[in-house]
């Protein structure tokens, strides 16, 4: 371990934001851990739920609290405070190759369970109180599907596991298979709100859910308007700003104060780009950031961005909104359960027109940054494999070599983990970045010989 890395473990390595409203986002991030904590000192019920996108709306209409383990793994680690639960899920025989975000939160409820179901001491925004249902799904990764079964050793709570289909890129444009997984995503949502019913002894106020669906729909606008304006050059926002906001439109886009606080960002980002002012003053590289950050280290990027000039202009394809459904195709539609299915299917199917463009597959892990390259002109690619996440990372050499390819924009990788600080070297990851320049400036050279126009 080197002298920085051990100096660092003893304090946090935030990034210093760029934006105001970025800078004043974290009260998002207290208010769901407040109001999961407030629910259950009153009886009410709480949902531990993974990241799927818009299935947790359901439960919220039926009055359920929903906290997200996966983001709370990232707020211990962005505090450096995920290492004692690390260590606990070790010692209870889990192996240190499964997912960080699920290593911390196993270590966690170990320690939940030890303390009589009270949040450990020192837990960080005060920890998540014991959940009435896990809401698991069966997308993306394998531990979406057993990581909550395994909480089971240490407390005894139902787990509700969502379906949802993610076709490859040519079978999407088969005839009719579109509205088939559609109409199956909707049927997994009734047989969901069913379950939930009979768990919690209500019934769905459906006026309240397609309230709350439209709601999303606006936040998730403006989050995507955001993204449309950070295509300006210089870079009106990065990648450290959007990792301070992503709360809003992640996790509670029902919410009016939501929307509020996105169109507060709308207009900050907004004002930069019509004032030609960039998020930092010495933009020289435009990189994309894929896939998931070290969260415990967000500051080196200001180091990049202070010492080389390097703008991380966009990042992170799974903590993006998806692009608005056109209109025609909702207008007539009066079932939330239908406008959920339709949001969530086109999260995994939006870029499914670049990856048959380019023969990249799978569409959502990679197609995204093929578009991006060219919409947001940047000169390099950062990947970030994982050593606690395989779906994360498998696809990162891969695309890192389409886009050499395809649109001559050379990679770099830089290992590391989400959580575990005590896999991530700083000054290798800097070193890696000083040597990356001069090949970013041979490429630009390329890309002007061939006729791109950046």
């Amino acid at each position: 371990m080197s002298i920085m890395q051990s100096e660092d473990k003893s304090r946090t390595r935030k990034s210093k934001k760029t934006l105001q409203t970025a800078r004043e986002a974290g009260y998002l991030g207290k208010k769901v851990l407040e109001k999961a904590i407030r629910a259950r000192e009153e009886g009410r019920p709480v949902a531990w739920s993974m990241f799927l996108w818009y299935h947790d709306l359901i439960a919220k209409a039926l009055g359920v609290e929903v906290i997200f383990p996966e983001n709370y793994g990232a707020f211990c680690a962005s505090v450096r405070k995920a290492e004692p639960y690390l260590e606990r899920s070790d010692a209870d025989g889990f192996p240190s190759s499964i997912c960080g975000y699920a290593r911390t939160v196993i270590g966690y409820t170990s320690m939940l369970a030890g303390n009589n179901m009270v949040a450990p001491p020192g837990a960080p925004g005060g920890g998540m109180p014991k959940p009435t249902v896990f809401l698991a799904r069966a997308a993306a990764c394998d531990t979406g599907s057993k990581w909550f079964q395994a909480l089971g050793r240490y407390m005894d709570v139902p787990v509700w596991l969502l379906e949802l289909p993610h076709t490859g890129v040519k079978e999407f444009y088969l005839p009719g298979n579109k509205e088939l997984n559609i109409q199956f995503v909707k049927d997994e949502l009734k047989k969901f709100v069913f379950f939930l019913e009979n768990l919690l002894g209500t019934k769905m106020d459906w006026d309240r859910l397609r309230e709350m669906v439209d709601q999303t729909l606006k936040t998730l606008r403006l989050a995507y308007e955001v993204d449309l304006l950070r295509r300006a050059i210089p870079s009106p926002m990065i990648s450290q700003d959007f990792w301070a906001i992503l709360i809003a439109h992640l996790y509670m886009p029902e919410d009016p104060e939501a929307t509020k606080f996105y169109k507060r960002v709308y207009d900050e980002v907004k004002y930069r780009v019509d004032n030609g002012i960039g998020a930092i003053p010495n933009e020289r590289y435009r990189m994309m950031f894929a896939e998931l950050p070290p969260w415990h280290s967000l500051g080196i990027f200001d180091d990049l961005a202070d010492k080389f000039g390097i703008a991380m202009v966009m990042e992170s394809w799974g903590y993006h909104v998806i692009s608005p459904i056109p209109e025609e195709e909702i207008e007539n539609i009066k079932d939330p359960l239908e406008i959920i299915a339709r949001m969530s299917y086109r999260m995994w199917s939006q870029h499914n027109d670049s990856a048959l463009a380019y023969g990249a597959g799978p569409a959502y892990f990679m197609a995204s940054y093929l578009r991006w390259a060219k919409e947001y002109k940047v000169d390099g690619f950062f990947g970030h494999p994982l050593m606690t996440c395989r779906a994360a990372t498998y696809t990162l050499l891969y695309i890192k070599d389409l886009l050499v390819e395809k649109l001559k924009v050379p990679g770099v990788i830089v290992e590391g983990d989400i959580v575990d600080l005590r896999v991530f070297n700083e000054e290798e990851a800097f070193s890696k970045m000083e040597a990356f320049l001069e090949i970013m400036d041979h490429y630009r050279g390329i890309r002007k010989k061939e006729g791109l126009n950046w």
